[in-house]
């Protein structure tokens, strides 16, 4: 069971920890107005050009860590506006703070999130996480009470940071998509293929899952796209699978090869990743590929053994903190 740490001291040193593994990422500080309209002030925010985020962290007076993160490079003097904020409460639980630290059995820490998300705006708040977040959710012991949380990262991790940046990511997109939805002519046609993080990870549910490595899943998923993209194959997702290949277009195209991606390589969380496969397969016309991602090393599968199904198995490694896959291209060039 995970649980949400109270001890002030402990929380102090999860919120160094967190700065500490943004801070590797800032490129340069920039000074700005910080705030809301009418409570501004001079702040020096750090961007980092590889996350593709700024962000800033203080405590406020005794009631909590602020750490607050925006998208886009800010010029200097802008007023600019927050994406989300990650608090963290000096000490117990408050409930009323979006963010939180959380201790599993083993004795590691996650960054968690409890869905409020603000902005000022009518009809952005937690039901709007709840229905459009996808990622890694948990029940977790909140004090006396058991409530779900997602997991944004495991605290300390080499890959951490990325795991905050997606998650920013993330939640601006649902704020874009519930910004539209109040004007109907940008909605959003969920007809359009296109790939698109926010349908990365599972919807708001009670999982019991290898909570480390689901936290890498998006992130490997994420890679996965990049790398597809710089070979010319057209992507898609659609909440249902992990990734998809169209042949012939974005637009016109039939889906060509479906990728599943798994980090838990429990046995159920295997079998579950092939049942996605071939139930994906059903769901295309013309039988596309099917491509099991996995972790580089996994003992508990191979490729000889999925080849009946009609399943390829392609494995990644971590180098430099992004996921790199073995013999994708050829894979590729061959169907």
């Amino acid at each position: 069971m995970v649980r949400i740490i109270e001890d002030e001291a402990a929380i102090r040193r999860g919120q160094r920890q967190f700065v500490k593994n943004l801070k590797p990422f800032a490129d340069e500080k920039i000074t700005v107005k910080l705030g809301h309209p009418g409570a501004s002030f001079k702040a020096g925010v750090f961007w980092s050009e590889r996350l593709g985020i700024w962000f800033f962290s203080r405590k406020m007076s005794e009631d909590r860590y602020w750490n607050v993160f925006g998208i886009g490079r800010p010029a200097p003097g802008d007023d600019i506006s927050i994406t989300c904020e990650i608090n963290f409460p000096v000490r117990g639980i408050d409930r009323k703070t979006g963010g939180a630290l959380a201790r599993d059995n083993a004795g590691r820490v996650f960054v968690v999130h409890r869905g409020k998300i603000g902005g000022g705006k009518k009809g952005i708040g937690k039901t709007l996480f709840e229905s459009h977040y996808r990622g890694v959710w948990a029940t977790v012991e909140d004090g006396a009470e058991e409530n779900t949380v997602t997991l944004i990262g495991l605290l300390g991790s080499p890959h951490c940071a990325r795991q905050i940046a997606q998650f920013v990511r993330k939640i601006d997109r649902i704020k874009t998509v519930a910004d539209n939805s109040r004007r109907p002519q940008m909605e959003i046609s969920f007809a359009e293929h296109d790939f698109r993080e926010e349908l990365i990870g599972a919807k708001y549910g009670k999982f019991e899952r290898d909570l480390e490595a689901e936290c890498d899943h998006d992130l490997v998923v994420r890679d996965l796209s990049e790398a597809l993209k710089r070979d010319g194959c057209p992507i898609a997702n659609d909440g249902r699978c992990d990734l998809f290949i169209l042949d012939g277009g974005a637009k016109t195209g039939q889906v060509a090869a479906v990728f599943e991606v798994r980090t838990d390589l429990s046995l159920v969380g295997l079998q579950a990743g092939i049942t996605r496969l071939l139930l994906a397969g059903l769901n295309f016309p013309g039988d596309p590929q099917r491509i099991l991602v996995v972790p580089a090393g996994a003992e508990a599968i191979s490729g000889e053994n999925l080849r009946g199904l009609k399943i390829t198995l392609v494995t990644y490694e971590w180098r430099h903190e992004r996921a790199v896959f073995q013999g994708l291209s050829a894979l590729l060039y061959r169907a």
